[in-house]
């Protein structure tokens, strides 16, 4: 019974790995997809007949730094599947880092007009929280390898 038990587990630790690899390639392609997007909004942009301006305009900059942060937390959720992958284990560090990119990426996009001031106060809130995690992560690991 208990060698049945552990073929069953040794199995669905193989089916977890393989699907660990094809999320990784998939996430791969998505982001590749998405540089070459970058590359051809940026591309359009600048080289755009219609508009009298030869650099881009504000609107156009936010929306093209929106997209340099999706890459980034595109890049970083790669990272994170690949040391799942390698380690089958989810690093908090990684994936803090996801969410203060995240949220930075929202807090450099964020039209304050469009907001009511106490869900201002709760991305605050959420900024904090999150720093205060990665700060505390931060410190036990430097505390373990001393």
């Amino acid at each position: 019974m208990s060698k049945n038990i552990d073929k069953a587990v040794s199995l669905i630790h193989l089916s977890k790995k393989w699907m660990s690899f094809v999320v990784l390639v998939l996430m791969t392609i998505i982001v590749a997809i998405a540089i070459v997007e970058l590359g051809i909004i940026l591309f359009l942009d600048i080289f755009d007949p219609s508009d009298d301006v030869i650099f881009l305009e504000i609107d156009e900059l936010f929306r093209i730094f929106g997209f340099f942060f999706i890459i980034l937390i595109g890049f970083e959720l790669i990272e994170t599947v690949e040391m799942y992958f390698k380690d089958n284990v989810i690093h908090a560090e990684v994936v803090l880092l996801v969410a203060v990119i995240a949220v930075s990426r929202k807090v450099i996009l964020l039209d304050l007009e469009k907001y009511e001031p106490l869900a201002i106060i709760g991305l605050g809130a959420i900024i904090v929280a999150l720093g205060c995690c990665y700060y505390l992560i931060k410190m036990s690991f430097r505390s373990k390898s001393v």
